[in-house]
């Protein structure tokens, strides 16, 4: 099994990405959609603006995409700003800030920390889908917590828009 950490540096040097998304557009954290036989990842490009004071703003997502897991292939790329769904999103304006209220007093390696343990989560999840592992109500209320909390508030929109069931799911709101 490929681990999510690895299937997401695929997918961000792949020849798709390299060649449509901009640089400097960072990725946002993985969502899973599961279509009849297929898992989807699906995720969001957005910019950002570095400001002094460890107050970065986020740009709304630009460009959405779904990669069939394990095997690679784009399943969808859609950019935000041509989708009518979004005509009335600024993209020139921030949404809100990185670090947000709940992690802005951890530590990097504590950042760092949490974005594994939701990661290896994932991968849980991911196995347990392919029959190949457990995954508990335990991890579930775990993984949920982790991505409530790594998750900026200000982009849960479009991850409710990006994968709807997961989201309910593993987003408190």
């Amino acid at each position: 099994m490929i681990l999510i950490e690895d299937f997401l540096k695929n997918i961000n040097t792949s020849t798709v990405v390299r060649s449509n998304i901009p640089l400097g557009l960072g990725m946002g954290f993985p969502m899973l959609n599961i279509m009849g036989e297929h898992l989807l990842v699906s995720v969001f490009y957005y910019r950002s603006v570095l400001r002094p004071g460890d107050q970065t703003l986020l740009m709304p997502p630009e460009y959405q995409l779904s990669v069939d897991y394990p095997s690679g292939k784009l399943v969808t790329f859609t950019s935000l700003r041509l989708n009518p769904v979004y005509q009335k999103v600024a993209f020139d304006k921030p949404v809100g800030t990185f670090r947000h209220e709940a992690i802005q007093n951890l530590e990097r390696e504590q950042y760092q920390e949490k974005k594994q343990n939701l990661f290896a989560l994932m991968n849980k999840l991911i196995a347990f889908l392919g029959d190949e592992g457990e995954f508990g109500a335990g991890e579930e209320q775990e993984m949920s917590d982790l991505f409530t909390l790594m998750t900026e508030p200000s982009l849960h929109m479009f991850y409710q828009a990006m994968a709807p069931q997961f989201y309910q799911r593993f987003i408190r709101k």
